[in-house]
């Protein structure tokens, strides 16, 4: 839909740019967004919206962030309050479910002969991703009271997100990701003795 055209200030510009790509790529796919369409449903000219985004990488690579970062800030108000096992079952769950109902999380993270890669510069290669989201992870634990050494905890924080974002992208009989209660079974089984 076309919004009538915007006198909202660059930083209201900005986001309504962002939340139009984000509803294009959620639409037709990552490689097949189109930056006219998106112009049109933020309400700004295609010259604002490269006044903002110097180039589509530049523009993708702003969405990744912020869609990287709403994950991560979802993510961080889980753990609160919680004991450390109940924490990373909570997170476990939680991170799971961003992965299999963002769809443009989704489109950012996808396997690629066997590894996951970002396709975009979201925050640098994939393993930048990755050890940020595992150190997210590790702190929401050690606040939670997690008492095991910083190394030990880190590397059980990035086996949680590896777990989620490879049981997002490929299906597994061992696991049905659309059941919350399944997934909290399953996490409290397998993962929360990992944290101590």
């Amino acid at each position: 839909m076309r919004r009538t055209r915007s006198t909202d200030s660059p930083a209201e510009q900005h986001a309504a740019i962002l939340k139009a790509a984000v509803e294009e790529i959620e639409l037709v796919g990552l490689g097949r967004a189109n930056l006219d369409v998106v112009a049109r449903s933020a309400g700004v000219s295609r010259s604002t919206l490269y006044r903002r985004f110097p180039n589509r990488d530049a523009l993708l690579t702003a969405v990744g962030r912020w869609t990287f970062e709403t994950a991560m800030q979802g993510l961080s108000t889980i753990t609160v309050g919680a004991e450390p096992q109940d924490a990373a079952v909570a997170a476990f769950v939680e991170g799971l479910r961003l992965l299999t109902t963002m769809p443009v999380l989704r489109e950012f993270l996808q396997f690629d002969a066997g590894a996951i890669v970002v396709r975009t510069g979201t925050a640098g290669d994939v393993g930048d991703v990755l050890a940020i989201a595992a150190r997210a992870l590790a702190d929401g634990l050690r606040s939670a009271g997690a008492q095991m050494p910083a190394e030990e905890l880190l590397a059980v924080a990035e086996l949680h997100i590896r777990l989620a974002c490879s049981v997002a992208q490929v299906p597994t009989a061992v696991l049905d990701v659309d059941d919350p209660d399944a997934v909290r079974a399953y996490a409290r089984r397998h993962l929360a003795p990992l944290v101590r």
